[in-house]
């Protein structure tokens, strides 16, 4: 990796506020202070791009994963009272899991998993509505809201919230999700890390997508090396040892049925799991959009791929191409310790790769209710789901544990 520049950064300006860490905590009042301006950097490593030399599409029956179903092995260890969602997690130095809890309309606060049970926690001064929940380099928590510029937060001590607020210039962007891992913040096109001393910024590529996309961005990897993996495109970014470093997938599927459709048969990163030193694996799907055989109505054709890096070097794995209703989306990924990965796909499947070999398996939920995964979390030995299960037209946050 070649250095051209390091981040630029700022100072931290606290702002104190009320002290709240508890359910029913007054919420404090921050006393006005010039919030902190974090730039973007001003330089990074050369871009990389991953070509099809050494990774072609097999032939479409080709199955490199040989995934078996397996019985589910993950334990069910909580259902929420209140109807929504659990996701966004982080843990914390003394080793608990928070987590945002995603009631509808926006309306999302953090609990902490305590004793078996999920402990409501009151919102940090001046913020309301939690977007991610980070891990500081000291294990301390930060509560995040960013917004058109202006970045509200506040960080948990030993006597509760201190408010904090961010100015970021140029990232305009108003309303949706936001993500966080490793110390970083993600929303929009920008992504801001606090070291402990100071604030850094990347700008993220902002042209990716179709026409009228939202621009955004889930991050994954490892505490010492971030990935930033677009909502959609082909190029991904990794925050490694100070700098940035876009790294562009050409990977491209045969689409010769292909009707109009932005992907058009390329592959898109969509969740990184970094296994080790140097040893990243990065999931996705290649796939466009085209028409059912008989109906002649839309659908999407594809297959999934996995590639692994390790020493300098690119390797492709490839799924069954699935010429209708293909739903290969991965969504999140984690190491799971022991040299392999747990992955989960947008129908909520776990994947795990252990010992060279993957399998897949279903969460655990009671009869007639459907499981679904927003989040999965990496927390010391342990691995956790987060999400929440669906009978009917009700759905409640959920919680289980690989193992």
């Amino acid at each position: 990796m070649r250095r051209m520049g390091a981040m630029a950064a700022v100072s931290l300006a606290l702002l104190s506020g009320g002290c709240a860490s508890g359910a029913g905590d007054p919420e404090g009042t921050p006393t006005k202070a010039a919030a902190p301006v974090v730039p973007p950097a001003v330089g990074s490593a050369e871009a990389v791009v991953v070509s099809q030399k050494g990774c072609s599409e097999p032939a479409r029956a080709a199955d490199g994963f040989q995934a078996a179903s397996v019985r589910p092995s993950w334990k069910l260890l909580s259902v929420t009272g209140e109807a929504g969602a659990l996701r966004g997690g982080a843990t914390a130095s003394d080793g608990a899991l928070w987590a945002l809890r995603d009631t509808g309309e926006d309306l999302t606060t953090p609990v902490r998993w305590k004793d078996g049970r999920w402990e409501a926690v009151a919102m940090p001064p001046g913020v309301k509505v939690v977007k991610a929940l980070v891990t500081g380099p000291g294990g301390e928590i930060w509560a995040v809201q960013p917004g058109a510029e202006t970045w509200k937060g506040g960080v948990l001590g030993s006597a509760g919230w201190r408010g904090s607020t961010l100015t970021v210039p140029g990232n305009v962007r108003e309303d949706g999700p936001a993500d966080a891992h490793g110390g970083w913040v993600s929303f929009g096109a920008a992504a801001v890390h606090w070291d402990g001393t100071s604030w850094k910024r990347v700008d993220l590529p902002a042209d990716q997508g179709g026409e009228g996309a939202s621009v955004g961005y889930r991050l994954s990897g490892s505490d010492e090396e971030v990935w930033a993996v677009p909502a959609e495109g082909p190029k991904a970014v990794r925050l490694r040892d100070g700098v940035s470093q876009v790294v562009e997938f050409a990977l491209r599927i045969d689409a010769r049925e292909a009707i109009h459709d932005t992907q058009g048969g390329a592959f898109y990163p969509q969740a990184v799991a970094v296994v080790g030193a140097d040893e990243t694996w990065v999931l996705g799907a290649a796939a466009f959009g085209t028409h059912y055989l008989e109906e002649g109505e839309d659908t999407e054709a594809g297959r999934v791929v996995a590639l692994h890096h390790a020493r300098g070097t690119w390797r492709c794995t490839w799924g069954p191409f699935h010429r209708e209703n293909f739903e290969g989306a991965f969504t999140d990924a984690v190491p799971d310790g022991d040299g392999g990965l747990w992955a989960v796909t947008a129908e909520s499947t776990l994947w795990h790769l252990s010992g060279g070999r993957w399998t897949r398996e279903r969460l655990p939920a009671d009869e007639g209710a459907e499981p679904h995964v927003t989040d999965l979390v990496a927390a010391g030995h342990e691995i956790y789901a987060l999400g929440s299960v669906a009978s009917g037209e009700q759905s409640h946050g959920a919680l289980w544990r690989a193992g």
